[in-house]
């Protein structure tokens, strides 16, 4: 067991990533007894501008950049992030050291009256901060009116009661984690909106030379979802993408097999390309570069480029 006395941890300031992060926290001081955490929260530059729309912060990694800005600084030892918003390469010096068990990766519908997605009417204001939600629910029903929603949870869901949109799309685990569940009228499934890679899964990511920090951590980490991210993340990577990418991965591990499903689509909903492809847990990394090269190929890249 390492000889660590003392771990300090980073997080955003968020009231879910603080909870997330207060989680991994509790499950350490479990797992190890007498070790002294502390907690130092970081304004990443996705905080700051919060009235922007994603895609005009013009920055991969806008919710993690700071956070590893300061592991590298040697100011914290553990970063902890939603997965989903980590880009695909991970800067010289850190890696991803441990994925802890999964939560629901769907996205959630919460609408006024409890409607669900096929229930709302034509023209209903549905607001989403994420081109891939947008792409993928306008091919899905495109006769609703997808518009950009930003702000924190709590000023999202205000805005929902007010009357501003009919319908919101935020992720399942974030409201699951917050006991927010009774708030979601449907959980969509992975079929109709495919999630962005790793959704659900938390990042606790350390410094490469740490050993120390590696080994307490260790024990947290789940292999079925470490697997399934694996895929996910490689899929990314293989598209050069972050967060803002209108692109989803999804894959489930079941025994020594692994299926990765995944979409590209235009913003506008008219263009989708879908893939899934089965192999091996120890192939996972080839499995998500595979199906991301089977998309770019059947019309993927020119989606892309169109994007930009």
């Amino acid at each position: 067991m390492s000889q660590r006395q003392t771990l300090r941890v980073g997080t955003r300031g968020s009231l879910l990533a603080r909870r997330q992060t207060e989680t991994v926290v509790e499950s350490l001081r479990q797992l190890h007894p007498g070790l002294d955490v502390t907690l130092e929260i970081i304004q990443t530059t996705g905080d700051r501008r919060r009235d922007v729309p994603f895609t005009e912060v013009g920055t991969k990694g806008m919710f993690v950049k700071e956070i590893e800005q300061a592991l590298l600084d040697g100011r914290v030892d553990v970063g902890v992030h939603s997965l989903k918003d980590m880009p695909a390469e991970l800067p010289a010096g850190l890696e991803l050291a441990c994925v802890p068990a999964r939560e629901d990766p769907r996205d959630a519908l919460l609408a006024r009256g409890d409607a669900t997605l096929d229930a709302l009417p034509p023209d209903s204001v549905v607001g989403t901060g994420s081109l891939r939600r947008q792409a993928q629910l306008r091919a899905y029903r495109p006769e609703l009116r997808f518009t950009s929603l930003r702000g924190n949870l709590d000023s999202r869901l205000a805005k929902l009661d007010a009357g501003e949109y009919d319908a919101i799309v935020l992720a399942c685990a974030g409201l699951d984690r917050l006991g927010l569940s009774e708030r979601i009228s449907q959980r969509i499934e992975t079929e109709v909106c495919v999630p962005a890679a790793g959704q659900g899964a938390l990042a606790l990511e350390i410094r490469a030379a740490d050993g120390a920090t590696r080994d307490l951590l260790l024990p947290l980490n789940d292999a079925d979802t470490a697997d399934a991210v694996a895929a996910e993340r490689a899929f990314l990577a293989e598209l050069q993408g972050g967060c803002t990418v209108p692109a989803g991965a999804f894959a489930r591990v079941a025994g020594a097999e692994i299926r990765l499903r995944a979409v590209i689509a235009s913003v506008d909903g008219r263009q989708v390309v879908r893939e899934a492809v089965q192999g091996t847990r120890e192939e996972a990394v080839l499995v998500g570069a595979r199906v991301a090269r089977c998309l770019l190929d059947r019309g993927g890249r020119a989606i892309l480029q169109g994007k930009e």
